[in-house]
């Protein structure tokens, strides 16, 4: 991409940031620290993030809960550990009981689509109204049999 391009970086810890690609090259060989995970987490793959207007972004829990808020919500920052996008309790994710499953970055006309075994659930932006909330909240349980996410895809129209 181009060096003003937008990624949003996060961990399994519940918390992100977003950072332009010209702050992620390194000069170094041996790279550069950009993403602070704490404890047991992992770093969670970047969303690109072509147009920042009207985006949402969508967290997952691997115990079924979901949280919806605008990207201007997220800070952008160059390196850090960034602010808390949803909350997973310290205690829970020190345990390895809960931790932040995946993000996603969807637009007005873009469809979420979350997959759990052989079902896919398949959700507009208006469907969400239960899931959406301030930033660094818990979020809402998924449907029941919904609530163990394989994966989650944004199909653009």
């Amino acid at each position: 991409g181009t060096a003003e391009q937008r990624v949003l970086l996060a961990s399994s810890a519940g918390y992100g940031f977003v950072a332009r690609l010209s702050d992620l090259v390194a000069k170094n060989r041996a790279g550069k620290a950009t993403l602070s995970v704490p404890g047991p987490g992992v770093a969670l793959p970047p969303v690109l993030i072509n147009d920042a207007e009207g985006r949402v972004v969508v967290t997952l829990t691997d115990q079924g809960r979901m949280l919806a808020f605008p990207l201007a919500d997220v800070p952008e920052l160059s390196r850090g550990k960034g602010n808390k996008l949803i909350n997973v309790p310290s205690a829970a994710f020190k345990s390895g009981a809960e931790s932040m499953l995946t993000i996603a970055v969807m637009g007005e006309t873009d469809h979420l689509i979350v997959r759990a075994g052989a079902r896919h659930l398949r959700l507009k932006l208006k469907d969400m109204e239960h899931y959406v909330g301030e930033r660094a909240r818990r979020g809402a349980k998924l449907p029941r049999g919904f609530q163990k996410v394989d994966g989650v895809e944004i199909e653009s129209s």
